[in-house]
């Protein structure tokens, strides 16, 4: 898209729109969430919200759907006032949202999670658990998920079956207009086609879909408009036949962004600061360990399809899970973690997938989990010292360009893309020599990613190692000096950086070693 057309007319909506925002502004103390945001939405359609994290997309779901108040600004839902007190009164009014984060809770069964706000009764007065059971599976059977037992616990699942959960739940729901926050973030893309088969069918019944993603292809793939937000205000509403990709993110940005990979990132790695010789986790059901060397100053990314074992491995070096089998070394010497804090005296960092529960305690304050990892570096005679914590916390948020009020919010008044952040930084306070980073970009907006990479190309020149998991190609493409990609909790193959390309990464995830020209281990 020509510069010129970056500051065209949005594209036109109805006289009366289904659902209309006009100059809707939100303060957080000092902060402006939104600042006149106008936004509209029509009847049956699928309309992406995209952004940059901090943009203003979490505010304005969490004002339509009762979290929040707005401030100023007018909405109407179907030519009336639309001011919900509360989630359940929006849900009462037909807004439904599947947030980001998931809202399961894990001592439930997937059915009793289904039906928690309604749950069904008897003549009696008493829990209908065989009506429950019966909408929980005709809710699964709707998504594709038939091979669910609806009475198994939802700790049982993986993130992305919570995810589809979550889904299901909301479709249980007679919504007119249902929020989808970033619902394609944990699916494969089999699960991720299955999502857009049911958005269509919920379209054709008339229901409108407002999908925030940070994956533009599937934006383009399944929605009518587009809306860009930045820094809390509305930039432009298109229809999706009159842009293009690299317009919507020249208008989320504000600039042009360069993905490719530079000259000066070519380098020559050091010495071994992390060795794994057959190395094999409890969830690896075959007697075929895991062996890989990662050298200072080196990004290693490791690919796979879902269930190939990747996470495992991470988890397997920082002690989190016990090994089967298999020598670990650290700058070659051999060494044995009993659990994460072994690994973290050696130096080791680990930047988990589920930032929410593994990453950050979201009740804490900004800086208080930035030093979660470093407690002894802002603490004096056993006691912590407030002020030196804060000052490492602002630090460390300059550093990253974190978007924040002040060091003492709560992290869960942060955006995804931020939180993200604030596990980073709180790693990188540590001064780590060897960084694990497991889907390090998960929720994370265009821009931040940008940001995201340079900083840990940045690490890799200063001698870090980094063993980098990643479900997205063209990350892996644009940060590791080489790929290792496993399928059954197996390497299947090397690929250098002249080799570097999707069919090759996918014919060795799915076990054609012989054609994609690396060698098998």
């Amino acid at each position: 898209m020509a510069a010129a057309s970056l500051a065209a007319a949005p594209a036109a909506a109805p006289e009366t729109p289904f659902l209309s925002v006009l100059g809707l502004k939100k303060y957080f103390g000092g902060v402006k969430a939104l600042d006149g945001v106008s936004f509209s939405l029509e009847e049956g359609e699928v309309h992406a919200l995209v952004g940059e994290n901090g943009a203003g997309k979490s505010t304005l779901i969490k004002i339509l759907s009762g979290v929040f108040p707005f401030d100023d600004g007018e909405v109407t839902l179907a030519g009336d006032s639309y001011t919900p007190a509360t989630p359940h009164e929006a849900k009462d009014r037909g807004v439904q949202v599947v947030h980001q984060e998931f809202n399961l809770l894990d001592h439930l069964t997937i059915a009793e999670n289904i039906s928690i706000e309604h749950m069904p009764t008897n003549r009696f007065g008493l829990l209908d658990r065989r009506e429950m059971n019966r909408r929980a599976r005709q809710a699964l059977d709707a998504i594709g998920l038939s091979d669910i037992d609806v009475a198994q616990p939802v700790s049982s699942l993986g993130i992305a079956h919570r995810q589809l959960v979550e889904i299901a739940r909301a479709l249980q729901s007679k919504s007119r207009i249902l929020i989808l926050d970033e619902p394609t973030a944990t699916l494969t893309e089999r699960e991720t086609k299955r999502l857009f088969d049911i958005v269509a069918a919920i379209k054709a019944d008339g229901v409108t879909v407002v999908f925030v993603s940070h994956h533009l292809d599937e934006v383009f793939a399944i929605c009518d408009r587009v809306t860009v937000f930045r820094n809390g205000k509305t930039i432009a509403t298109d229809l999706i036949a009159e842009t293009t990709p690299e317009g919507v993110v020249q208008r989320m940005v504000g600039r042009h962004l360069g993905a490719e990979r530079d000259e000066q990132d070519v380098k020559t790695p050091g010495q071994s600061a992390l060795r794994l010789d057959n190395l094999l986790t409890g969830a690896n059901p075959g007697n075929t360990g895991v062996s890989l060397d990662l050298r200072a100053g080196e990004i290693v990314g490791i690919a796979g399809l879902v269930g190939a074992g990747r996470t495992e491995i991470l988890r397997g070096i920082f002690g989190v899970d016990p090994l089967r089998s298999g020598t670990l070394y650290r700058d070659g010497q051999e060494v044995r973690f009993k659990g994460p804090r072994d690994a973290i005296a050696a130096g080791i960092g680990f930047v988990t997938e589920d930032r929410k529960d593994e990453g950050l305690i979201l009740d804490m304050p900004i800086a208080a989990n930035m030093s979660l990892a470093s407690l002894g570096a802002v603490s004096r005679s056993g006691l912590l010292q407030l002020a030196s914590e804060t000052r490492k916390a602002r630090e460390g948020g300059a550093k990253l360009k974190l978007k924040y009020g002040k060091t003492s919010d709560a992290v869960s008044s942060l955006s995804g893309g931020n939180q993200q952040k604030v596990v980073l930084a709180k790693w990188l306070a540590r001064g780590p020599k060897v960084l694990l980073l497991d889907e390090p970009t998960r929720g994370v907006d265009v821009g931040a990613k940008a940001e995201i990479y340079g900083i840990l190309k940045d690490l890799a020149r200063e001698g870090v190692a980094l063993l980098v998991v990643s479900s997205e190609m063209p990350e892996l493409m644009t940060l590791a000096d080489r790929i290792l990609v496993l399928a059954e909790h197996e390497i299947q193959g090397e690929l250098a950086r002249d080799q570097f390309s999707e069919e090759n990464i996918l014919k060795l995830a799915y076990g054609q070693t012989d054609t994609a020209g690396g060698a098998r281990q």
